[in-house]
């Protein structure tokens, strides 16, 4: 066959036997699968008899195997290392590396996931535009037309077609799951609609419409734990193949399902469903897409050069440690097989002064008008930036006099680091892209969404700085971006005190400052910025913001319990129940209510002359509740489990609901939530307080008594402070919500 260019976009890669199998989509609308004839590259180290042994094993193998010696960069020590390079076929390489594993061989690059080591190794991306040469079926060679780091680039105009669950009343409301499977729902070019016919009809219509319209994404509401098993399942009883994979010899790759804990928090990952030469995305299992939609997905995947559908189910953790194996692959670093920097000795006084978190002043309780907040951009991400904060860097032997505030490390000058070089970039595209989200145009909402993307990487790029399975970890990088956070803190706290503003709180990366008449608020943005030495942001200027007391002491302050809403009428509201997962719709949609009109304030006006409008609020909703004029989905309560059902001891209305969902049938694993409405709190019979939604499809039965009490504790949480408070007696040093009769009837 004849020798062809085409210019298009990498959209899918998968290993095959004799290389990757890449699928493009051409500029022309042409979709096409081509292999690659690539062999992943990995490296063996070690003194001579361990290389001669690994030469001897390399010779027997029978299948062919290129070796070559290079030189690469060891990261801690900075010294280049001659190793043993060794490419083998694609689908040998995990057994081989298995085999030199188990006789203790030392080995690098060896367990990158395979899709991501050949995009390193390539030098392309996801979705990168490249112009191809094509011998036959073969790619024999491309030339790259992109650039990850592009702040405008094209993306190819993509086919999607959605899959969910309808004909159920309780469909998209609950995990399918955990009640009754749903009639088989399709969305394509904007039409929506049923799947009509028994479970044959259904299969023969599906495998049609993915046949005729070659979807390039399929979409789908629990797709991975539901829809695409319990299909699977009917497409095999019934002979009916359905095609999700765009390549014919693939059927659908599985994954399993876990349950994790991360940072004290048990969290369920459902399985995933993989297709070849197309795409399956889980709206329902991604917290990516969930947060920043397709645009972020695509931009994540994109500079991390992980494959779109991992991209969209794997944590950020995964893609961020991808961008350090990238850049280390890029510039000839070893990139170890696991973790191999333990914590340096030390005494324990030493310790004491370095293990501490970030900074924080607590809250002077109560109503507060005309406060600035001032948040500090990105202030971990930019202290490694910024210092040079990075595992290979931290306590280096040339360097002792740039030593770190208050913990006893120093930071190296004269060598730049794996995390700042990894996140510079990531903070200067995040910056650009909030620009161009700020000055608006048709593309500001992608560009909001990708900037968002970013910003979750930023979020985790500390805490793996101090994970225990991070390649490039070391936990005294960790404690080096805490120390100097705090540094970086109490020089703001002294810039503005200096001036005579009072600091009235300053939480880990943002301070809050009672402002006087006529304050610039400009001049003193700079002011603190150059005094503190990292960049400060103006957030917003409260036209009042109410700190939250502790329940426990009504005098002590919560750092992250407070509500306000600035000049221009926007709320910022965190840690009350409408920012708590586990709120009933209806408390939250009270509380919404609540603060919208005390955000309507005039300026300058009296609060405390709203709450006879407050009031009536709280009454409608109250009436609602003894009227019986609120739903399920209104009242239900969102259960996060942190264990099996039948592991818990105590039997709280939280608890027997889970237990009764597991009494159904429904596996319920740790980390998963459950949705439920309290029905007789107090009853006798433990399976009467509480009823899964899941179980409600017929009539509502609740608790008036107990959720009027949890709407007296919401509504006390937001007029507290503006209400008259009952007779001292009546109410303990705790702040427990007075009764409702006593204040509002």
């Amino acid at each position: 066959m004849p020798r062809k260019t085409t210019e298009g976009w990498l959209f899918d890669a998968y290993p095959e036997p004799e290389g990757m199998r890449v699928w493009i989509i051409e500029r022309g609308g042409g979709r096409r699968s081509v292999l690659d004839c690539w062999r992943p590259a990995f490296h063996a180290g070690g003194d001579a008899r361990a290389l001669k042994r690994i030469s001897d094993i390399l010779a027997g193998l029978p299948y062919p195997v290129e070796t070559a010696w290079v030189d690469k960069k060891e990261l801690f020590s900075d010294a280049t290392l001659r190793v043993l390079e060794i490419r083998v076929p694609v689908l040998e390489r995990d057994r081989l590396v298995k085999r030199l594993v188990a006789m203790e061989f030392a080995l690098y690059d060896a367990d990158m996931h395979l899709v991501q080591a050949y995009h390193y190794d390539r030098g392309h991306f996801p979705l990168a535009l490249c112009r191809f040469r094509l011998d036959g079926g073969i790619l024999s060679s491309f030339e790259l037309l992109d650039d990850p780091w592009s702040v405008d680039y094209e993306i190819p105009s993509l086919r999607f077609l959605h899959l969910s669950l309808s004909g159920s009343d309780i469909a998209g409301r609950v995990d399918p799951n955990h009640a009754a499977f749903g009639r088989l729902s399709l969305t394509m070019d904007g039409r929506t609609s049923e799947l009509e016919g028994g479970a044959r009809d259904q299969l023969e219509t599906l495998a049609r419409r993915l046949r005729v319209f070659d979807p390039d994404v399929v979409t789908s509401d629990w797709g991975d734990s539901v829809l695409m098993p319990e299909l699977e399942r009917l497409s095999n009883e019934h002979r009916i193949p359905l095609g999700f994979s765009r390549d014919q010899g693939r059927g659908v790759e599985g994954k399993k399902d876990r349950s994790f804990f991360t940072y004290g928090r048990a969290v369920y990952q459902g399985g995933a469903r993989y297709f070849f030469g197309r795409w399956h995305l889980d709206g329902k299992n991604s917290f990516m897409l969930r947060e920043t939609d397709t645009d972020g997905l695509f931009e994540i995947a994109r500079i991390a050069k992980i494959p779109v559908q991992r991209a969209a189910r794997c944590t950020i953790g995964t893609s961020l440690s991808s961008m350090q194996m990238a850049w280390a692959s890029t510039h000839g670093v070893l990139i170890p097989m696991e973790k191999q920097q333990a914590e340096d000795f030390r005494p324990a006084t030493e310790l004491l002064a370095a293990d501490k978190g970030g900074l924080v002043y607590e809250p002077d309780v109560g109503w507060h008008r005309n406060v600035a907040e001032y948040d500090f951009t990105s202030m971990y991400p930019e202290m490694m930036v910024r210092r040079n904060i990075s595992p290979e860097t931290v306590n280096c032997p040339c360097c002792p006099e740039n030593a770190v505030p208050e913990v006893g490390h120093h930071l190296c000058t004269k060598r730049r680091g794996l995390v700042p070089s990894v996140l510079e970039p990531i903070l200067l595209k995040r910056a650009r892209y909030k620009a161009l989200a700020k000055a608006g145009g048709p593309d500001a909402a992608s560009y909001k969404r990708r900037a968002a993307a970013h910003k979750w990487c930023l979020v985790t790029c500390f805490g793996y700085l101090g994970f225990k399975n991070a390649r490039f970890g070391k936990i005294e990088a960790h404690e080096c971006v805490t120390a100097w956070g705090r540094e970086v803190l109490l020089r703001a706290k002294d810039s503005v005190e200096s001036r005579g503003y009072r600091l009235l709180h300053a939480l880990v990366d943002a301070i809050w400052i009672e402002l006087r008449p006529g304050a610039d608020l400009e001049e003193l943005r700079l002011l603190i910025e150059r005094e503190a030495e990292c960049p400060l942001a103006l957030e917003g200027v409260y036209e009042w913001i109410r700190y939250c007391p502790s329940k426990e002491d009504a005098l002590s302050g919560v750092p992250g319990r407070y509500f306000g809403a600035f000049t221009n009428g926007e709320l910022k509201i965190r840690g009350i129940a409408l920012r708590r997962r586990d709120t009933p719709s209806l408390l939250k949609a009270m509380q919404r209510e609540l603060l919208e009109r005390l955000a309507r304030v005039e300026p300058g006006g009296d609060l405390k002359a709203l709450v006879p409008a407050l009031l009536d609020i709280v009454s409608d909703y109250r009436l609602r509740l003894r009227e019986g004029r609120v739903t399920a989905e209104e009242l239900a309560i969102t259960f996060h489990l942190s264990r099996e059902p039948g592991e818990y001891v105590h039997d709280t209305v939280s608890s027997l609901a889970a237990k009764q969902l597991a009494a159904t049938g429904v596996t319920l694993h740790a980390g998963e939530t459950v949705r439920y409405v309290i029905t007789a709190a107090s009853d006798a019979v433990k399976e009467w307080r509480s009823k899964p939604l899941a179980l409600m499809e017929h009539g509502l039965e609740y608790d008036a008594k107990k959720y009027l009490e949890l709407l007296e504790r919401a509504a006390w949480e937001v007029l507290d402070g503006l209400v008259p408070p009952p007779a001292p007696k009546r109410r303990p040093q705790a702040v427990k919500p007075p009764e409702l009769p006593l204040l509002w009837s």
